[in-house]
């Protein structure tokens, strides 16, 4: 168990694309278990991999009473309603952004086992996970924000 250091804007893995994880052993939990004491450390409440300079595909989120994390995550469908809420970036200290997402998700992903799991997510914890999925493809709060 570890904190590592996170990566800040503009540095070049933030702009990378994560390969899918195909290994799923101790090394997996173990790069778990520091994200989640990383993130922990800065009071976040979403992680993911490219953000400790890891291009796989992992998220991590704890927020109020839940904790999960999310390996080789894919959102299968969006609804169709949406909303504006203000986001902040572990790896964009003091930058805050308007953002549009949609209130409610349905995600496919594997556990740290790597068993597949398939959930409907809405509020909160769909806005976490669609900002951490973002992550996963280089795509940063700024590049969705709209002009105030």
């Amino acid at each position: 168990m570890a904190i590592v250091d996170i990566l800040e804007y503009p540095h070049p893995v933030l702009r990378q694309k994560s390969e899918i994880v195909t290994q799923f052993d101790d090394g997996l939990t173990s790069l778990i278990v520091d994200m989640f004491d990383t993130m922990d450390s800065m009071k976040g409440i979403g992680l993911a991999a490219p953000q400790v300079g890891v291009l796989q595909q992992i998220i991590i989120i704890s927020f109020e009473s839940q904790s999960f994390e999310l390996i080789n995550p894919k959102i299968l469908e969006f609804s169709g309603k949406r909303d504006i809420q203000e986001e902040g970036c572990l790896s964009m200290p003091e930058v805050h952004v308007d953002v549009v997402r949609h209130n409610t998700i349905k995600v496919r992903a594997q556990k740290r086992d790597g068993k597949s799991i398939e959930f409907e997510s809405d509020g909160m914890i769909a806005r976490i996970i669609q900002h951490e999925v973002d992550h996963l493809d280089g795509i940063l709060i700024t590049d969705k924000g709209l002009p105030k």
